[in-house]
Formats: structure tokens, sequence, C-alpha cells
């Protein structure tokens, strides 16, 4: 996974989210695995519009590991949530990610939106 820029993996847990992630900023995570092979395993694609720290906290309890990346922006969290959509088509997203409410931002990847009427 070293082309997604992606830090860890580790533990799902408060204090590996607080000890990982060192301020407030938006960003994109996947939450996974590691099979008996002992390679990483996606499981779910994610992002933080404002502060990645707190959405990993919320989600203590639904997985076991997570990867994670610090961005500017939250149009850069929500395009690097898209990359990784298309890249690993996790089992745990059933759909595209959604743009943040109130943008008009479209995804790096393909026309979702503007195929949903939704430009």
């Amino acid at each position: 996974m070293s082309s997604t820029g992606l830090l860890g993996p580790f533990r799902l847990a408060y204090d590996d989210i607080t000890n990982s992630i060192p301020r407030v900023a938006p960003g994109a995570f996947v939450l996974g695995h590691k099979g008996p092979d002992g390679r990483f395993y996606v499981d779910y694609v994610g992002r933080a519009d404002s502060d990645i720290r707190d959405r990993l906290l919320q989600l203590i309890g639904s997985g076991n590991l997570f990867k994670y990346r610090c961005l500017t922006s939250m149009e850069a969290a929500f395009h690097a949530e898209c990359e990784l959509f298309h890249d690993f088509q996790p089992p745990g997203n059933r759909m595209h990610p959604d743009r943040p409410a109130g943008t008009n931002f479209e995804c790096p990847r393909c026309r979702f939106f503007r195929l949903q009427g939704r430009a």
C-alpha cells in the first residue's frame, strides 16, 4: 500500500489513534484486518472532512486495524477517499463515497455524480 501514502497499520483503539495521529486535520483512512498470510486487507474506506482522529475514535469497535493519511483540505480528503474506494472496492462500502454536503466536488476517477444527475 505504499503508493497510497497511508500510514499504519495501527490498532483501532483509543491509545493507538491518539498516539499515531498528532493533530486535528482532514484525512482519508481504511479499516481492515491481517489475513492468515500476514497481509493487510481493506474492509472499508472513509474520510473525515475536518478531524480524522475524532472520526476514527467514533469507529472503535467496528474493525481491528486502520491506516490513515492526513490531508490539507476537505476536498483533498474526498478525492483520497474516492481513490481508495476505486483501488480497493472494499466489501464494507456498498456505494461510491458521497461528497461533502454543500460542495460540488467531482470524483477524480469516475463520473458518478454526473451520472446520478448531481453535477
